[in-house]
């Protein structure tokens, strides 16, 4: 389905699937070991870590947890 990042900085301003494929916003920076997401809308930030991220398929960024999941990740 994916590749594994090798490039972070290719995945900024890349739209985001969560494991559920729901959308779950863009990749608005990379801050270290940190994925910053944020949605359209509401404007809602998450600070996802590298390690939560499955692959990247050029277009898509894909993420190892479910929507549900990604709230725990919330600023």
């Amino acid at each position: 389905m994916s590749d594994a990042v090798i490039n972070w900085e290719a995945i900024v301003h890349k739209n985001v699937r969560s494991r559920d494929m729901q959308d779950a916003g863009n990749v608005d920076a990379i801050t270290g070991d940190i994925v910053v997401i944020t949605t359209q809308g509401d404007r809602e930030e998450y600070n996802l870590p590298k390690t939560e991220v499955d692959g990247f398929n050029g277009a898509e960024v894909f993420l190892k947890v479910t929507l549900a999941e990604l709230e725990r990740y919330k600023v």
